[in-house]
């Protein structure tokens, strides 16, 4: 089956937004450097775990028997933990990583992809948990085949979650993006703080910059049709009354403009 390297979802607005689906070998990397991370902290564990069983035997000289069986025992526990501590640490840490990093690890940065819902919105909760629950039936080597013969790289945990994995390279600037990074603060007539800011997502922002690129190139009704879509939506999400009608441009353009603060305060 041919892999479909570019995927577009339509928000409930009617905007467009198109993602290039993640090659096999970038998330490969990702995962490599993700498992160094993961057997990094669960190797530190491990060591942690020796130390405090080298007094294994004096506590077992005071409170039961000791010798051979008693520190085969022992390494056996130990053995055990340390698996315990993998699995259960592997989970958290992609979980907790995806989560509220906005889909990617640290591994997934460093790779420059992420995360998405397949259907558009942000990426939640149970859709994480379930992704990572089935890593324990995508690591088997018969499942090894799934994201090649799925047509967008998907492993069985994504297609069961309704997730998948996207390239998050930046994009060509568009002729919207260059104008309002330019906008300082002082200019905006609706301001936004980065607690309003985290409410939106990722996606919810790539259609707002659709919308104001398609704003002079449909009619007025359709413009304020969307615009309306928009602002309420946005809005509501924010917990503020929505803006009046002659402001509802002005207030996706600030609130697109306070994004790319943001995100430049971010990075730098």
């Amino acid at each position: 089956m041919a892999i479909d390297t570019s995927y577009r979802f339509e928000t409930p607005e009617n905007v467009q937004v198109r993602y290039d689906v993640a090659g096999l070998g970038t998330r490969f990397v990702a995962w490599f450097v993700d498992q160094i991370i993961v057997w990094f902290l669960t190797i530190f564990l491990f060591i942690a775990l020796i130390i405090v069983g080298a007094s294994f035997d004096s506590v077992l000289g005071e409170f039961g028997p000791s010798g051979p069986d008693a520190a085969n025992r022992m390494v056996m526990i130990m053995a055990g933990v340390m698996v315990l501590v993998w699995g259960f640490g592997s989970f958290l840490y992609f979980g907790g990583c995806e989560l509220f990093w906005r889909g990617q690890t640290l591994g997934k940065r460093v790779s420059n992809i992420r995360v998405v819902k397949a259907d558009g919105f942000q990426l939640d909760a149970v859709s994480v948990v379930i992704r990572n629950l089935f890593r324990v039936i995508d690591q088997l080597p018969p499942m090894w085949i799934v994201p090649f013969v799925s047509g967008r790289s998907q492993r069985a945990g994504d297609m069961v979650a309704g997730t998948l994995v996207v390239a998050d390279s930046p994009p060509e600037l568009s002729p919207v993006r260059v104008v309002l990074a330019q906008r300082s603060a002082a200019e905006a007539q609706f301001r936004f703080d980065q607690a309003m800011l985290k409410r939106i997502s990722g996606e919810e922002f790539a259609a707002i910059e659709r919308l104001l690129e398609r704003c002079l190139s449909v009619d007025i009704s359709e413009r304020e049709r969307l615009l309306a879509a928009f602002t309420t939506r946005i809005a509501a999400k924010l917990g503020i009354e929505p803006p009046q009608v002659e402001q509802r441009l002005q207030f996706l353009e600030d609130l697109f403009s306070a994004e790319l603060r943001r995100r430049d305060r971010h990075l730098g």
